[in-house]
């Protein structure tokens, strides 16, 4: 999510979005959304017509954000540069409660997101290993889903942390790059990784 200031009102307009729906699932209303954006209701449905318009541009930005960001951070070692994890933890809470929404409610756009998310993740898995490389990216996205959305208060107490207290970000991303390590990138680059979960746990 970038700065309001620095958004077009198209953009201003989903990121509102973004966040009308996590708080309020469907609920959330066409004049609620355009006053969240500081647009009228007619500026809004210029731009994405219907309340299922906007839902479904909301659907492909989250889809968008995790496939840009997982090229950013494997692909292009982002996860290495602390500037990139902070450039993470502060955009993703905005995405992940949508998603988090999406998924409880397990509207029809779940599922497309959902396995949309263990293609992303396939190619990043090892091939030598004795389950199909499907059922642990499937598996994979679940539990990283699980952790972030629906479980994280539970992962939060446990860590003696505050719910979706920022400190419990790095310490989340140190645990998972130990749990994770056999089948991502390379050695070197997860010991980087972690370098860069550590200094950010510092900011």
């Amino acid at each position: 999510m970038a700065n309001p200031a620095d958004l077009t009102g198209r953009a201003r307009i989903r990121d509102a979005a973004l966040a009308a729906f996590a708080e309020l699932g469907d609920a959330a209303s066409i004049r609620l959304i355009a006053q969240r954006a500081g647009v009228s209701p007619a500026l809004l449905q210029h731009h994405y017509g219907t309340k299922d318009g906007l839902r479904t541009a909301c659907d492909e930005y989250v889809l968008s954000y995790f496939r840009e960001h997982v090229a950013a951070g494997v692909d292009e070692l982002g996860m290495a540069d602390p500037d990139y994890l902070a450039e993470v933890y502060r955009s993703a809470p905005v995405v992940i409660g949508y998603l988090n929404r999406l998924l409880m409610e397990n509207a029809p756009s779940s599922q497309w997101i959902f396995d949309s998310l263990v293609a992303i993740t396939e190619p990043y898995l090892s091939a030598d290993a004795a389950s199909p490389v499907r059922d642990r990216a499937a598996v994979l996205v679940a539990m990283k889903l699980g952790v972030l959305l629906l479980l994280r208060p539970h992962v939060d107490r446990a860590l003696g942390l505050e719910a979706s207290h920022p400190a419990g970000n790095p310490r989340i991303s140190a645990a998972q790059l130990d749990l994770l390590n056999p089948d991502l990138v390379s050695p070197e680059v997860m010991a980087a990784a972690r370098r860069a979960t550590e200094a950010a746990a510092l900011r």
